[in-house]
């Protein structure tokens, strides 16, 4: 699978330098329905996801690249430059949470270290969100070992117990807002070992963007693709959109911990 990657990555490379940087498309759905078009030559799943994460990766490598130059390396407030491919970044997104997750994680140096937990990183002020996600994940608890740190119980040692549960995590589920990124808690004893096991262990990581912020200052987190444009936070979403986030969330989480790529 390796030297196929390589291949459907590099198709992918040459597919968005003729066919998709620089096109003289005027809407964004347009140059999604070119791509769409090309997923046909893929036969696989597998083989789709990929192509999609590259052409993901080179729209937002030559979108940043316009905001070094542009706008000091951050995004431009009504920038018309910017708005075709930050839409397509959103088709793009959509259609991958389709498919097999692919790019989600990093290089694993220790697999013999068993992960099937799934963690919930917020902050205390946000509770309603993590009721909702509490619920969506209820039907599957007899096979999905979900933790928040709900599950301490009085008289247990809640570092300990939250240390322990980061080092059986699989998957960690962050939920972003003002209030979570203030955190001293989150960000000195939950965000770095989290962050590490995903770099180091097979830890994935899936970010879910409740209220507006400035999540895209934070380097260490906005390397990881949200489940969300952080232009649609959650407080912003209508109950069906809503719940049909929540419902992606915990089916991208099935396939994480199934295994599926």
């Amino acid at each position: 699978m390796q030297d196929e990657e390589i291949i459907i990555r590099q198709e992918a490379k040459e597919f968005f330098e003729h066919s998709i940087e620089g096109s003289g498309k005027f809407n964004a759905i347009d140059d999604f329905h070119e791509i769409k078009s090309r997923l046909y030559d893929f036969y696989s799943p597998e083989a789709k996801s990929i192509f999609l994460d590259e052409i993901e990766k080179q729209i937002t490598t030559s979108l940043q690249k316009h905001r070094d130059k542009a706008h000091g390396g951050k995004p431009g407030e009504n920038c018309s430059h910017e708005k075709k491919p930050v839409k397509l970044l959103y088709y793009i997104k959509q259609e991958l949470d389709t498919l097999p997750i692919v790019a989600h994680q990093k290089n694993v140096t220790n697999p013999t270290q068993e992960r099937n937990k799934v963690f919930i990183s917020y902050s205390h002020l946000d509770n309603e969100y993590l009721t909702d996600i509490q619920r969506h994940f209820k039907p599957f608890l007899s096979h999905i070992d979900f933790w928040d740190d709900t599950k301490i119980l009085p008289g247990q040692k809640w570092k300990e117990e939250i240390r322990k549960a980061i080092n059986e995590t699989k998957v960690a589920i962050l939920l972003v807002s003002t209030d979570f990124l203030g955190s001293d808690f989150i960000s000195t004893d939950e965000l770095p070992p989290l962050l590490k096991a995903a770099e180091e262990n097979g830890a994935v990581i899936l970010i879910v963007v409740l209220k507006p912020c400035l999540f895209e200052e934070f380097e260490t987190l906005n390397q990881y693709q949200a489940m969300n444009p952080p232009s649609r936070p959650v407080l912003k979403m209508d109950y069906s959109e809503k719940e049909e986030l929540y419902v992606n969330l915990v089916r991208q989480t099935k396939r994480i911990l199934n295994g599926e790529r």
